[in-house]
């Protein structure tokens, strides 16, 4: 009874552990949700919003009061109080433009957003990758670790029969205490990264972490890809867009603007005469054109708009021109890493045959333990040399995918 309860316990536990476990998807999903970066970049887009309400209003009506100090005599009275309003109307059409580039501008956060989110998701497969080599390569010199244990318990075996010399012994202890020193540096590298892995999603640097151990370059398959969809070119696009727009602001802004007011008048009754209009009040209506005669500044806006125009241009193409080459490199560092990959696998193999041979012949001989210590030495080499080539394929494949999608 006890021991189903154990198994049974072993057993929720083991399903609650799958359970949590978390894939890369699952971290680049919290990275994004954490990020303080695309918050701020999400903020930036409501204020930006937000200015969109803000303009594309009439300015402000111009209310104005006066007294007459030394009131002036007219034949109905004696003027006491002056009363104005005024209001300036922009061309027809000017705040519809002044709204329209407000919101072109607003627009331009959301390319900031994808580019934040973009570089994020980057440094988070980065830092993933890493990981995934610290732990690799952990694996794997603890497992040749226990193989070198292997081979002196033979050379101490053999060592009593004549058949080894104690040299081969110390020797063998040599490199298993390079590899047991190489594996605690490895075990603080993985604490290390694995609190700045943390760090990068915004959560505990303590929080356990799940790393793929699997990891194969053959499931790396890039089709035919392109930058044109970056953001950073879509972002220079976009800047032409709020050009013109600037450009339509500004041929508004040139034509003449109305000014539509009323002035009021309080006018003191006389009492020494008796007239028909006697005391009574001015009601003046007013009109006023502002016309733009003697300024160059629209002109000038406007020159300097083309000068922006023909410079973006040449931004594009310097702008896409550098994507070309960091995606043409991202595709050389992943087909060199392949084959890598692959060189390292087949020499691995090949190395592991000329071990098993070695061995093979020490049930009738005497083993060469510094040959087939130094077969093992090769073995982990290039056992490293596929770990290192693999992390260095699936980062490439990363930067593709910052590139172009």
């Amino acid at each position: 009874m006890k021991t189903r309860y154990i198994y049974i316990t072993l057993t929720v536990l083991l399903s609650f552990s799958l359970s949590n476990a978390q894939s890369l998807e699952d971290y680049l999903t919290i990275a994004t949700q954490n990020s303080s970066e695309i918050k701020t970049q999400n903020f930036a887009l409501e204020i930006a919003k937000e200015k969109v309400n803000e303009v594309g209003n009439l300015s402000d009506t111009n209310v104005s009061f006066g007294y007459f100090v030394s009131t002036p005599e007219t034949r109905v009275g004696a003027q006491i109080t002056k009363l104005g309003l005024q209001q300036e109307l922009p061309w027809f059409g000017a705040l519809k433009a002044q709204k329209d580039l407000t919101q072109a501008i607003a627009d331009t956060k959301h390319f900031d957003i994808d580019l934040t989110e973009r570089d994020l998701l980057y440094q988070v497969k980065a830092a993933y990758f890493e990981l995934y080599q610290k732990e690799a390569i952990t694996s794997v010199l603890k497992e040749n670790k226990q193989v070198l244990s292997t081979y002196e318990n033979m050379a101490l075996a053999a060592l009593e029969n004549n058949k080894a010399s104690m040299s081969d012994v110390l020797r063998i202890r040599v490199q298993k205490n390079e590899l047991h020193s190489k594996i605690f540096q490895n075990l603080n590298a993985i604490n290390a990264l694995s609190k700045n892995f943390n760090r990068l999603l915004q959560r505990g640097a303590n929080t356990p972490l799940v790393i793929n151990d699997n990891l194969n370059v053959l499931d790396i398959l890039m089709s035919e890809t392109t930058v044109n969809g970056h953001p950073s070119l879509e972002k220079i696009e976009h800047l032409n867009t709020i050009y013109k727009k600037e450009d339509a602001l500004i041929n508004k802004d040139r034509q003449p603007k109305l000014a539509f007011g009323l002035d009021y008048i309080l006018v003191e009754e006389r009492s020494d005469l008796k007239l028909n209009d006697n005391g009574k009040d001015i009601v003046m209506p007013k009109i006023a054109l502002s016309i733009p005669i003697f300024t160059k500044k629209h002109k000038s806006k406007l020159h300097q708009i083309q000068i922006k125009k023909e410079a973006l241009v040449s931004k594009r193409d310097v702008q896409q021109k550098q994507l070309k080459i960091a995606l043409e490199q991202s595709h050389l560092e992943i087909n060199n890493a392949i084959l890598s990959v692959v060189a390292a696998q087949k020499n691995k193999e090949e190395t592991q045959r000329a071990i098993n041979v070695d061995l093979k012949a020490y049930e009738t001989g005497i083993l060469d333990y510094d040959k087939i210590l130094e077969l093992q030495i090769q073995k982990i080499k290039y056992q490293l040399l596929e770990i290192e080539a693999t992390k260095k394929a699936y980062i490439a494949k990363a930067k593709t995918i910052y590139l172009t999608k």
